[in-house]
């Protein structure tokens, strides 16, 4: 039964302090929270879920559009109700595996549709095989962390501590909220001074970014983690 009491699920209870990125934790955490109490005896989490994906592909499709300031701001939605998923889920007390599938592919889908679409689109304002070379960097860059970040999960049985262990990283590119952070200031910026170099040379840094967090993630696991028995093999 959910609870009528809205203050049980005061920020931060909802949150997950171990892998959220710090702007996860510390905004977006604070507005999925207040939304998903409110949402809880309405709406289930794979509805939820399912409305994320739209939020995505919506933002996709607007920057192929060439609305770059839209797209921004719906990133941003789908970033929040990214969140409100699972916590509707722990709001009811019905957290499920398929769910957790379900938010996890709906996140990584996202993420290589934007990225695919803002290099595409990014591709008429400067030289187009730049601009499609930096969204592959990036795109691989996002393959290597996300992958060790599910492998991490399925061999320790919960979520790699990035807020704890990569703070830098987490400012910028660690988890898919600061990324996608990151591009939404780029194509603001982009989109208020007209020209794409910033966005262009943004994606490149990611990109370069992201390779060297997922090479000082190994060194890290290692370190902290190889004397533990996972809980699986």
């Amino acid at each position: 039964m959910i609870s009528n009491d809205v203050d049980r699920w005061r920020y931060p209870r909802l949150a997950k302090p171990e892998s959220d990125g710090p702007f996860c934790y510390h905004v977006q955490r604070r507005i999925s929270g207040w939304i998903a109490v409110r949402l809880a005896r309405t709406l289930t989490p794979n509805a939820a879920t399912a409305l994320d994906l739209i939020f995505g592909i919506a933002a996709a499709m607007l920057v192929l559009l060439d609305h770059w300031l839209w797209c921004a701001m719906l990133i941003q939605v789908f970033g929040i109700f990214s969140c409100v998923d699972g916590e509707i889920a722990r709001i009811r007390g019905r957290p499920s595996g398929i769910g957790d599938f379900l938010d996890t592919l709906t996140d990584r889908v996202t993420e290589l549709l934007l990225v695919g679409a803002i290099a595409f689109s990014l591709g008429a304002r400067v030289e187009s095989g730049s601009a499609l070379i930096a969204g592959f960097a990036l795109l691989g860059g996002v393959f290597v962390l996300t992958t060790s970040s599910e492998k991490f999960r399925s061999v320790w049985g919960m979520g790699y501590p990035k807020r704890r262990l990569e703070r830098l990283f987490g400012l910028f590119c660690s988890g898919s909220d600061s990324r996608l952070l990151m591009l939404s200031i780029g194509l603001v910026v982009s989109e208020v001074t007209g020209e794409g170099i910033f966005l262009l040379w943004l994606m490149w840094m990611l990109a370069a970014a992201a390779f060297v967090n997922f090479i000082f993630r190994i060194v890290l696991v290692y370190r902290h983690f190889s004397t533990e028995n996972p809980t699986e093999s």
